[in-house]
C-alpha cells in the first residue's frame, strides 16, 4: 500500500499529544544496548565470517561501532565501554513512539542512522538557543520544573514546536528516511517521533572543537548537581599524559582545555592553603569507582583534586565547595590531589610541543602551496604585475592607455 504522507501523519501526532480525551499506547524499544543484542552494522567480533562487503563496512568511520574510537575521536581516550556514548544503542520504532527534548551527555554530538523502515521526524532547536528553550518551558510549565528541577534531563518533556516558535525559539524539521544519517550538535536540544515501523542505531561522538563545550557542561551539571557520566579532567589530562597519541589539531586544542585546568587548580588550591589547610595526600582517584570520589555537595566526579576529613572518612567534596565538607576543625581536613602543582606546567609543555609540530607542519604546507603557486603563475605568464591584475603602461589587455 502507498506510504501516509509524513505531514498527514505529524499533524495526527501532535493532535494526539494535545487531545485531553483520547489516550493512545505505542510500544518504543529504546535505548537497546548493541553489545548484547548486535548492531545492524557489521562488526569484527569472531562470530561469524565476514563477506568483502561486509569487511569494507565494518572498517569504516561512517560504522557506528568504529566512529567513537577514530583517532580523532576524544572518546577514544576513555577507557570504559560507556554504553550509549561509545556503545551504540538500538531503537525499533512504530508509529508514533516519540523521544523528548533532551541535548546529548556532556553536550556531546550524537549521530543516528536509519538501517531501515519508515522515516524518523526531528525536531532540532540551535545550541545558542538551548537556554532560551528551558526558560519557555519553565514559564509555560512552572509546577513540572518546581516539583522536578532537572525534568529536561529525564527524557520526558515533549512541546510542540510551534509553541516554542510562538515564543521566539528557533526550530528546525527534518524527515530521516532509511539509509539516512543525522548529526545532533553540543547543546542541541532536539526531539522527535517515529511515521512507523523502523529500526535505528545511534551513538555519540566528541571532536576537538566540543572540547570547551565539555568543559561548560560541567560547569553546568556542577550547578544543577546532576551526576556525570565520566571526569572530564581525568579525560583532558590523559590525554595531556600522552600527547605523542594524539591528532595534532586535538592536541592543540586540548594545549587551550588543559592551560584553563591547570591555572584554575592553581587558584582552588591556594584558597585552599589561605584557608589553612597544609596536609596533603596523593590519590590515584582514576583508580576509585566513579562513587567514591563524587562531590557530596554538587556531585560531580573529581579527578585533580578533592577535600576529605581525617574525622570523616565518608565525606569528599569538590574544591569548589570547600566550605561545604563538615563542621571539623581545618586541621582534620586534607587535600587529596593526583598531580602536584609542578608536575602540570610539565604535562601543558609536552603537549605545547606536539601542539606546534601542527603550527609547523601548517606553515610548511602554507610555504609549499605559496611556491607551487608562484612557479604555475609564472608558467602561465602571470607573473609581476600581471599576478595582482594590476594594468601597468601597457594595461591588462595589452593595449596602451588601456580601454
Amino acid at each position: 500500500p502507498p506510504m501516509v504522507p509524513t505531514e498527514l501523519v505529524e499533524k495526527e501526532f501532535w493532535r494526539l499529544v494535545n487531545s485531553i480525551e483520547e489516550d493512545v499506547t505505542v510500544e518504543y524499544g529504546a535505548d537497546i544496548h548493541s553489545k548484547e543484542f548486535g548492531s545492524g552494522f557489521p562488526v569484527r567480533d569472531g562470530k561469524r565470517r565476514l563477506s568483502p562487503e561486509e569487511e569494507e563496512y565494518a572498517g569504516s568511520g561512517w560504522n557506528l561501532n568504529v566512529m567513537p574510537v577514530l583517532q580523532q575521536s576524544v572518546l577514544c581516550h576513555i577507557n570504559a565501554d560507556i554504553s550509549g556514548m561509545k556503545v551504540p544503542w538500538l531503537y525499533v520504532g512504530m508509529v508514533f513512539s516519540a523521544f523528548c527534548w533532551h541535548i546529548e551527555d556532556h553536550w556531546s554530538y550524537s549521530i543516528n542512522y536509519l538501517h531501515w523502515g519508515e522515516p524518523k521526524t526531528w525536531y532540532g532547536v540551535p545550541s545558542f538557543a538551548a537556554e532560551h528553550l528551558e526558560e519557555v518551558m519553565k514559564k509555560l510549565t512552572p509546577e513540572l520544573f518546581e516539583s522536578q528541577p532537572d525534568l529536561l534531563h529525564q527524557l520526558v518533556t515533549l512541546m510542540n514546536p510551534n509553541t516554542l516558535m510562538a515564543h521566539g525559539v528557533p526550530v528546525v524539521r527534518t524527515n530521516q528516511c532509511a539509509g539516512e544519517f543525522v548529526i545532533t550538535f553540543p547543546r542541541a536540544y532536539h526531539s522527535g517521533f517515529n511515521q512507523g515501523y523502523n529500526f535505528a542505531e545511534a551513538v555519540n561522538f566528541c571532536t576537538a572543537d566540543w572540547l570547551p563545550a565539555g568543559r561548560q557542561c560541567i560547569e553546568h551539571y556542577r550547578r544543577l548537581r546532576r551526576y556525570c557520566v565520566f571526569s572530564h579532567e581525568e579525560l583532558i589530562c590523559k590525554m595531556a599524559a600522552s600527547p605523542e597519541k594524539l591528532d595534532l589539531n586535538l592536541a592543540a586544542a586540548v594545549h587551550k582545555e588543559m592551560f584553563v585546568l591547570v591555572q584554575e587548580e592553581r587558584k582552588l588550591r591556594k584558597a585552599l592553603l589561605e584557608k589553612g589547610i597544609t596536609e596533603a595526600e596523593r590519590e590515584a582517584f582514576e583508580l576509585l569507582p566513579d562513587d567514591e570520589r563524587q562531590c557530596d555537595k554538587c556531585k560531580t566526579t573529581c579527578f585533580l583534586s578533592a577535600l576529605a576529613c581525617y574525622d570523616c572518612p565518608q565525606g569528599l567534596v569538590c574544591l569548589y565547595h570547600m566550605d561545604d565538607l563538615c563542621k571539623c576543625p581545618r586541621s582534620k581536613q586534607y587535600l587529596r590531589y593526583r598531580y602536584t602543582l609542578d608536575e602540570l606546567p610539565a604535562m601543558l609543555h609536552k603537549l605545547k610541543v606536539r601542539a606546534e609540530s601542527f603550527d609547523t607542519w601548517a606553515n610548511k604546507v602554507r610555504i609549499a602551496l605559496e611556491v607551487e603557486d608562484g612557479r604555475k603563475r609564472s608558467e602561465w605568464g602571470w607573473g609581476g604585475e600581471f599576478g595582482g591584475l594590476r594594468g601597468g603602461s601597457g594595461g591588462f589587455w595589452g593595449v596602451k592607455g588601456g580601454i
